[in-house]
């Protein structure tokens, strides 16, 4: 590790980084409106709201905080309005002189909007502001809209876009335009989460009911962004409501939810508001309460059926606002999984020499996994164009796997009792604490200009390992194949200056410097994004971009499943991974409010690690070797492809259709060039929602694609082996005979999903409404792997390999209620 030289190396820019702020203070605008727009009925913030002075080309759109500015406003009488889709619109009368600053709270009720004209207007906002590609704000009501495995899940609605492809339908994991999950950043309220899975990843670990909207981009995201170079995924969890304590409760086949959110009382002019929602499987309380007899013990007692795995988390959520210009909000979450399996014996051996022979033995497995974050942010408007953001994070993820067996021998003869122990322990354990601070200044320098500005300091330390341990009455042997413990630090510095050159004409420009404690350079990631409106309703994008990484997974690249992720740094010895993007698109805006976009991208990857699979231990001349998870192929790769999308986001009928032509390959020095087993090349996703009735609604999703690839056993090989070692002896064996890595596919993927919502019920004064759902309703096999055995007829004779398909999901019905008080 080389010496801790940081901040020489970062002064001058520390000292830019002071006078920048400076300068973003001394510049103030005058006559200037601004404030928050939120629900009346909850006070939610609302992005992207439209917020407007009548008669004027002055206006402005909120935030992802709600927040507005409007600056350059000449002295006189105006009406200011604001409009956003399902509200009704704001208008207020306000009189302004010269170097006037006005805050107002704006409140919009929610209604069914007629006027056509708003609808298109508040969409507009997302058209007009955005300059990144591939990037897509998806609410609650879009989370909800595609029917779920058991429950709604971001991660699943998010693979039903374009560029979002998967392994199968038992994973949740997010494969973006080449790139694997560990290459995704995904936040809750802006802290990494390292293991965002449930139940060995068929879900995510968000509670979708305490979700206000995800943020998320594919590829080209701006300066702001660093440490992962394939795709962004910011969870942003509600604020909570601040005018009434409300609740809501979700009961569906494998869990219970529940969600309580309210006002902060207030105190000497500060306000606020908190959420707290919580989630926890049942089934195995269900096996354990019904008792249900599996055999009968030697001591006459009886065993039990036990279901050893549960999950749960919980969410929560605080806002303060210290004064109108000062807030401050902190955010926990804490989810585990745990698989624990005890199991004891007590037996007595038959015996003929005169001696009673009592064996007890316990077996054990205790597996926990999970992840646990606490987060505080300090929000300070410094003036209506100026606001900073502090923000101290912690995120642990804990994988921890224990087995152990130890059995105890009781020997008693006429004149004497002997004993004897055996205990066995296994533990294997990848730990993660993440430390972060960041801080970020925007300043609105003028009506056409937005400088954003900021560093972030992450250090993070990785503890894995394996240990084995054997223990008798007088001998403890403890073996450690696997130790790996160190600490690395990421400093970064970002710039990035929006421009509206002109009406039609709009750059966006960032740069990324970063110091990574293991690597003697500072790694730079410039990024450019360029949009140019045709017309009206036509938009031309252009994003380009270097991204670093300096973490990654060791987990095999084949595995169809991925329980947990066993995280590593980058090695001092192995440079920094790096993509660059590329992506053009071209986005309509209709009319009748529907988007279309369709992108091409292409992306190179540089510097990858592949971890190289085999046995964790290998004998050789009668000594044992470890080989842990610390070799690895050097990896390039490439990626690109096309995507088109359609977005109806309002109406009785809404949804969206994707459609994505992908290539990916992967280079090792031991299988050349190959597509990766994630790699589809053809993609259909179809989403749709009606309201059949103002209390029914009916919803579907279909899922096409070309099948994943997999590497053809051909046959088997039969040969003889022999030891080296003292004891020479030769013994056969046989083994697969393989083909080209991937160079088969599955036969194709389909599946058809259907859902139906029953709203505004009522049981005891109680809100409810009850949800059906049937997934893969064609009843289509879709292929998640072969087993092979071997092929012997009648006389016993080999007759070569033969393989049996292992389907994916089947027909699964899954139902729910959700309660609202």
């Amino acid at each position: 590790m080389k010496p801790p030289n940081i901040a020489n190396k970062f002064s001058n820019s520390t000292v830019c980084c002071f006078l920048l702020f400076g300068l973003f203070t001394y510049a103030q605008e005058t006559s200037t409106i601004s404030g928050f727009v939120r629900e009346d009925a909850t006070g939610e913030p609302i992005s992207y709201a439209n917020v407007f002075l009548s008669n004027t080309g002055l206006g402005a759109a909120t935030n992802n905080d709600g927040y507005f500015v409007i600056t350059k406003i000449p002295s006189g009488q105006y009406v200011i309005n604001a409009s956003m889709i399902g509200f009704g619109v704001y208008k207020k009368q306000i009189d302004i002189t010269d170097g006037e600053t006005i805050r107002l709270d704006i409140r919009l009720i929610e209604q069914a909007i007629e006027t056509s004209e708003i609808l298109v207007t508040a969409e507009r906002q997302k058209f007009e502001r955005s300059m990144e590609s591939s990037q897509i704000s998806l609410d609650l009501r879009e989370i909800n809209s595609a029917p779920a495995f058991v429950e709604p899940d971001v991660f699943r609605t998010l693979q039903m876009l374009p560029g979002v492809q998967t392994t199968s339908d038992f994973s949740s994991a997010l494969y973006v335009r080449g790139s694997t999950p560990d290459q995704n950043l995904i936040m809750l309220d802006g802290i990494a989460i390292y293991n965002p899975y449930h139940f060995g990843g068929i879900f995510s670990t968000f509670n979708t009911d305490a979700i206000k909207e995800a943020d998320f981009h594919a590829g080209g995201f701006p300066a702001r962004y660093g440490g992962r170079m394939g795709a962004i995924l910011n969870v942003i969890n509600r604020e909570g409501n601040t005018q009434k304590i409300k609740g809501a409760a979700n009961i569906s086949l494998i869990s219970t939810k529940v969600l309580l959110e309210g006002p902060v009382p207030k105190w000497k002019g500060m306000k606020g508001s908190w959420m707290v929602s919580g989630r926890r499987t049942y089934f195995d309380k269900v096996v354990d309460a019904l008792k249900i007899p599996i055999e009968q013990k030697s001591d006459g007692t009886n065993s039990y059926l036990t279901f050893p795995y549960y999950f749960y988390d919980y969410q929560i959520k605080i806002n303060l606002d210290l004064t109108p210009n000062h807030r401050l909000t902190y955010t926990r979450f804490y989810g585990d999984d745990v698989l624990f399996f005890k199991e004891s014996d007590t037996r007595q051996v038959d015996s003929d020499n005169n001696v009673d022979i009592v064996v007890d033995s316990d077996f054990g497995i205790n597996w926990p996994w999970g992840n646990h974050t606490n987060g505080l942010t300090w929000r300070w408007i410094v003036s209506p164009t100026i606001v900073a953001k502090t923000f101290f994070a912690n995120s642990r993820y804990r994988f921890h796997f224990n087995m152990d067996y130890e059995e105890n021998q009781t020997f008693t003869y006429a004149d004497t009792t002997e004993f004897y122990n055996t205990a066995f322990n296994f533990d294997i354990f990848d730990i993660i604490n993440d430390n972060t601070l960041e801080s970020e200044i925007i300043w609105k320098a003028t009506e056409n200009q937005e400088v954003t500005g900021g560093f972030q300091i992450r250090d993070v330390h990785f503890d894995l390992g394996i240990e084995i341990g054997i223990t008798t009455l007088d001998t403890a042997v403890i073996e450690k194949p696997l130790d790996l413990n160190n600490t690395t630090r990421e400093i970064a510095f970002f710039i990035q200056d929006k421009w509206d050159i002109s009406p039609t004409l709009k750059f966006q420009s960032g740069l990324r410097a970063t110091d990574y404690n293991l690597h003697d350079r500072l790694y730079l990631d410039p990024r450019i994004s360029l949009k140019y409106h045709y017309s009206d309703n036509i938009a031309l994008k252009l994003n380009w971009g270097h991204y670093h990484q300096f973490l990654m997974t060791a987990n095999p690249q084949d595995e169809n499943f991925r329980i947990v992720d066993l995280w590593m740094g980058i090695p001092e010895d192995k440079e920094a991974s790096r993509s660059q993007h590329t992506i053009v698109g071209i986005e309509y805006l209709a009319p009748n409010n529907i988007f279309y976009r369709i992108e091409a991208y292409q992306k190179d990857f540089d510097n990858l690690l592949t971890l190289k699979q085999g046995e964790i231990t290998t004998e050789n001349e009668g000594e044992v070797y470890s080989t842990p998870f610390n070799e690895f192929w050097d990896t390039d790769a490439e990626a690109y492809g096309i995507e088109f999308l359609v977005k109806k986001p309002t109406g009785r009928l809404n949804g969206w259709i994707g459609y994505t032509f992908a290539e990916t390959k992967y280079f090792t020095p031991q299988s050349g060039w190959h597509p990766p087993n994630w790699d589809r090349t053809h993609t259909l996703n179809i989403v749709g929602n009606i309201e059949l009735t103002t209390d029914l609604q009916f919803s579907s999703a279909l899922s096409a694609s070309t099948g994943n690839p997999y590497t053809p056993i051909l046959g088997r090989v039969y040969d003889w082996g022999h030891t080296l070692n003292s004891s020479t002896y030769w013994y056969p064996y046989n083994s697969y005979l393989v083909g080209d890595k991937n160079s088969v596919r599955y036969s194709d993927y389909f599946r058809v999903d259907i859902g139906i919502i029953r709203k505004h019920g009522n049981l005891f004064g109680l809100a409810y409404e009850t949800y059906w759902q049937i997934m893969n309703v064609t009843r289509h096999v879709n292929i998640l792997g072969y087993a092979y055995r071997t092929k012997i007829d009648y006389s016993g004779n080999r007759m070569g390999v033969e393989r049996r398909k292992v389907g994916m999901f089947p027909i699964i019905l899954t139902f729910g209620v959700k309660f609202e008080f």
